[in-house]
């Protein structure tokens, strides 16, 4: 079985990897990759932490499908936590303290309270109580009028190593690597690339090209950006663990939000925007929205006015968002052997694993009986990690081409 993918960020080359582990060739195509000198792929830009669902900050639209979103990003949080674990990937992804603060009370609220169960039942080092405010420092006099608090062990992850991490392990693995853009509708291509690449199968996990490539109306881009502050002990007490600051309103722009999280780099990420107007080079140090963006952070915990700003001090991007949440279903043309991935919007890393999965279980109906072997579990994907990563480097890519 040959799977032809499309797209070149987390949802993909974790797709990818679950092909290879189930022992089915694949071949990669996309326009640009994350070890490229001016790369857009959106991934890079992300935070990137991984989420519990429904979002504390940012778009809400995630919450879609809530029950199978939490599924999908359980199978993420598991198998995230077991590569931290991995002295050969340290610097890659870690796990710290995330401390969630509410600006409304939980009993009551449907939503918090399923999360919050969902949270207790399946994540390590849950604690709760309002002894956290003071222990981060956290100004309880707040704008948006703190309330609650409460905190679990998330994976972080540095974006830039984690992605050419991923590039590098599927190629190991043995992926086909093509760079090359698909433009126009995918299904009136269909039977060219499957014949042109000899491939049994597609899967279409090119972000925003999907709004094209499928013909979707719901796919938009949501900018975003973060400001990177100095977090080496010289301004103010060195943070270490993850704050979020939920947001009281609903929709695009996550309203009264707040997101702070430490790199390993010793940045300070803070954040968050999501807007769906302009462009993300629209969001400068000194537009309207990142100035009411530090303010809320700043708010939060007041020795940020004391940061200094890093040598890049903001990074921007465009998140493939989609209303009614991810789309990760077989096309519904009878006859079409394409398998959607994408619209993950800003969970693309927390949702990735459960999607690759998904995706995954979808090319195993297209192949019916011809795969032979069981296939793996998300946590038998560890070993095969071991066993690829570190060896000999190989040349990732093929000559660029158009396809």
């Amino acid at each position: 079985m040959h799977v032809l993918v499309l797209g070149g960020g987390v949802v993909a080359l974790t797709t990818a990897w679950t092909l290879l582990d189930r022992g089915l060739k694949v071949t990669i195509v996309s326009e640009e990759w994350a070890s490229s000198p001016e790369n857009k792929v959106s991934s890079l830009a992300a935070g990137a932490l991984w989420k519990c669902l429904p979002l504390e900050c940012g778009p809400q639209a995630v919450t879609a499908n809530l029950e199978t979103n939490q599924k999908w990003t359980l199978e993420s949080y598991k198998l995230f936590n077991a590569l931290a674990a991995m002295p050969e990937l340290k610097g890659i992804i870690e796990t710290r303290p995330c401390t969630i603060v509410t600006t409304g009370t939980i009993e009551g609220n449907a939503n918090m309270e399923k999360k919050l169960d969902f949270v207790q039942k399946n994540l390590s080092g849950f604690r709760r109580g309002e002894n956290l405010f003071s222990e981060y420092q956290i100004n309880t006099e707040h704008a948006s009028g703190l309330t609650e608090a409460y905190e679990y062990s998330a994976p972080v992850i540095n974006v830039t190593k984690a992605m050419e991490f991923l590039t590098d392990l599927v190629a190991r693995k043995g992926a086909t690597m093509k760079t090359g853009a698909i433009k126009g509708s995918l299904l009136e291509q269909e039977a060219r690339l499957l014949r042109e690449h000899r491939a049994d199968a597609i899967v279409n996990a090119m972000g925003l090209g999907a709004a094209v490539a499928a013909n979707d109306p719901n796919v938009y881009g949501l900018h975003g950006a973060l400001v990177r502050l100095v977090n080496d002990g010289s301004a103010f007490p060195v943070i270490k663990n993850t704050l979020i600051v939920s947001s009281t309103r609903a929709g695009e722009s996550g309203g009264d939000g707040a997101f702070i999280l430490p790199r390993d780099d010793g940045i300070l990420a803070i954040g968050t925007i999501s807007t769906a107007e302009g462009q993300a080079e629209d969001l400068g140090l000194d537009s309207q929205a990142v100035r009411e963006m530090r303010a809320r952070c700043e708010d939060l915990l007041p020795q940020l006015k004391l940061a200094k700003l890093a040598e890049v001090p903001i990074i921007r991007g465009t998140r493939p968002q989609r209303r009614g949440g991810a789309r990760v279903e077989r096309e519904d043309v009878a006859g079409s052997r394409i398998v959607h991935a994408y619209g993950h919007g800003g969970a693309g890393w927390s949702l990735a694993v459960g999607s690759a999965n998904e995706t995954a279980r979808l090319i195993d109906e297209i192949a019916a009986e011809t795969l032979s072997g069981p296939s793996l579990s998300v946590l038998e994907g560890v070993s095969t990690v071991k066993e690829t990563y570190p060896t000999q480097k190989t040349s990732l890519f093929e000559t660029s081409v158009m396809v």
